[in-house]
């Protein structure tokens, strides 16, 4: 049997000086199908309005059985599907993640990609939430690929982790304000990991060797969870 445990992602504090914030996950329930776990959503928007600074909502579908043998809130394997939510309920992604090899990602329909190049989002990073720009857009059906789902992905820019492969589904609108200088210091990385010589023996250099070697062929790397998922 197949279970949708229902986590609500909020920012906490203060925004940081780099324009970040502290994030919090707060499980709300395990459900027996995904418009039980929608429904819950939609309560919760009800009675969470004075949270200032919501992020949205993710449901994660898995077997039941992984939830009973590993505990429901943490050492979960691998789920199987993954949904966010925009901070008013309204479907952000969904990405089928099932890693039995079962099911292959062919890549992501273009309607559900959200932003473009040269936008700043905020991005999930487990106990963060990180203003980032937008480099590149994931894939879409009409490239042909067989990947997996770690290939649905953004490529992405911030002061702190420089370049990154965010999930297609822990990417949101912009939460707060930045200010011009943290604009400008995210715009230099991107500047500095575009260039087309970038100095030698740095790791952009390198990261640009590299790339060239594969003639040209971009691989993401699966992205990183957010912890305690």
């Amino acid at each position: 049997m197949r279970v949708f445990r229902l986590i609500a992602i909020k920012a906490i504090g203060e925004q940081q000086a780099d324009g970040s914030f502290d994030a919090d996950a707060t499980a709300l329930g395990v459900f027996s199908s995904i418009e039980n776990a929608e429904a819950m959503i939609r309560i919760h928007i009800e009675n969470a309005k004075e949270y200032a600074h919501s992020l949205g909502y993710a449901i994660y579908e898995n077997e039941l059985d992984d939830l009973t043998l590993h505990g429901p809130w943490r050492g979960i394997p691998e789920f199987l599907t993954v949904r966010t939510y925009f901070a008013d309920g309204t479907l952000n992604a969904f990405c089928d993640c099932d890693d039995t090899c079962e099911k292959q990602w062919h890549g992501r329909d273009a309607e559900t990609i959200h932003y473009k190049r040269g936008d700043f989002v905020s991005v999930w990073h487990g106990r963060r939430v990180v203003p980032m720009l937008i480099g590149e857009l994931p894939i879409t059906t009409a490239r042909k690929i067989t990947g997996d789902w770690g290939d649905d992905c953004y490529l992405a820019y911030s002061e702190g982790l420089g370049h990154d492969h965010p999930f297609t589904p822990y990417v949101f609108p912009l939460l707060g304000k930045i200010s011009k200088r943290v604009k400008d210091r995210i715009e230099a990385e991107r500047r500095e990991w575009e260039d087309e010589t970038p100095a030698p023996g740095t790791a952009r250099h390198r990261t640009r060797k590299a790339a060239r070697a594969k003639a040209g062929v971009w691989k993401r790397p699966a992205p990183s969870r957010p912890a305690g998922e």
